[in-house]
């Protein structure tokens, strides 16, 4: 007889993150095995939805651990590493199946089996971008700052995460470039909980930019991989505004400082 029970490596739960690396690991506990004999545990990971094996890239994931009985009664890890990132939401369960000399001995492939279930997170980040004042319009100084502050939700707290961010030109959906060079700003931080906010920083020379409405994309990273990203150059929190600057003037006759000269010969 066998037991499983499917967790993330990274952080011993049921509740990982949907990233490009993931290993998950199953861990069988078996009864009543022959002692000095081999053995092999194959499982492969279903679908709970649709109760079909989970297929990443086109291919099943599958995997295999081969031991020695040592006890009758003991227990053994299968391995699961593949890429999880478009499994936010999703609920996967380990089916393991036991061999010994090709002939199949012991089974456990219980679509709901809390134990061998993992539910993966779905990690968010919105944004909102103002200057230091939160105002959504700015001037264009030499120098202006936009502060960026990020909300995330469903990160694995404890653990660093990098935002990189760049400023785009909502005119023509491209980056956008003061002296040629492009606008960005990175905060690395390690959340204490799973949900909460860090501010993005940018400063730059806005001179040039009068009259621009520009967008703050954001990249959420760990480990060098893409987690989540926030980059909807419609989306009214992540834009701000460059003012076109404005002149007024008034007229007045230098002799009376009024608006009505007298029509003489020289005024």
């Amino acid at each position: 007889a066998i037991g499983t029970t499917l967790r993330d490596e990274e952080t011993a739960t049921q509740t990982p993150s949907p990233e490009e690396e993931v290993t998950l690991v199953d861990v069988v506990k078996y009864e009543n095995l022959i002692p000095g004999r081999e053995y092999t545990v194959k499982g492969i990971l279903m679908d709970k939805a649709t109760e079909a094996p989970l297929m990443i890239d086109g291919e099943q994931v599958e995997a295999e651990t081969t031991f020695t009985a040592e006890t009758a009664n003991g227990e053994v890890d299968v391995t699961f590493t593949f890429n999880a990132k478009g499994l936010a939401g999703q609920e996967i369960v380990a089916f393991e199946t036991m061999y010994q000399n090709g002939r199949e001995v012991a089974v456990h492939t219980d679509i709901n089996d809390a134990n061998q279930t993992v539910h993966f997170k779905t990690p968010e980040i919105g944004t909102t971008a103002t200057d230091q004042n939160g105002e959504k319009e700015l001037n264009a100084d030499n120098e202006v700052t936009i502060i960026d502050i990020v909300d995330y939700k469903e990160l694995i707290a404890g653990k660093e995460y990098t935002l990189q961010g760049i400023l785009m030109d909502k005119a023509t959906n491209a980056p956008v470039l003061v002296k040629g060079e492009e606008v960005h700003g990175e905060t690395t931080f390690t959340p204490e909980n799973a949900d909460g906010s860090v501010e993005v920083a940018f400063t730059f020379d806005a001179s040039d930019l009068y009259g621009k409405d520009l967008v703050v994309f954001e990249k959420l990273m760990r480990n060098g991989k893409e987690v989540v990203t926030h980059e909807d150059i419609n989306d009214k929190g992540q834009t701000v505004t460059i003012k076109t600057p404005e002149i007024g003037t008034t007229l007045r006759d230098e002799e009376t400082g009024t608006q009505s000269p007298s029509p003489e010969e020289e005024i």
